[in-house]
């Protein structure tokens, strides 16, 4: 089976990026910024991280915008208060419960 790629031009060049996936060198999280977009049919990115590696021929599907990054982290986070606050009213509501039963 074909391995899907970037068939439209999804960063220009100086652009902020944010590795989405774990590469050579560059763990997933690591921000860097488009040195040089080629192609035509597929598009193919060298990007400098900040942590001083550069990638050349990374497909669009391994790089997020920063925006799109940072909201990504603000949905994880407000899932994790959301579950937090869950598992604390379970808790006070046994508890009431255990009180009531006395």
């Amino acid at each position: 089976m074909a391995v899907p790629i970037s068939t439209e031009q999804l960063f220009k060049r100086h652009q902020k990026v944010v590795a989405d996936a774990d590469l050579a060198g560059v763990p997933r999280g690591t921000r860097g910024r488009v040195m040089y977009v080629a192609g035509m049919t597929w598009f193919r990115y060298r990007v400098q991280f900040e942590n001083g590696v550069e990638r050349g021929n990374l497909d669009g599907r391994h790089l997020v915008s920063v925006d799109e990054w940072d909201e990504r982290e603000r949905e994880e986070a407000l899932a994790v208060r959301r579950a937090e606050q869950e598992r604390r009213a379970e808790e006070l509501k046994a508890q009431v419960l255990a009180a009531q039963a006395d």
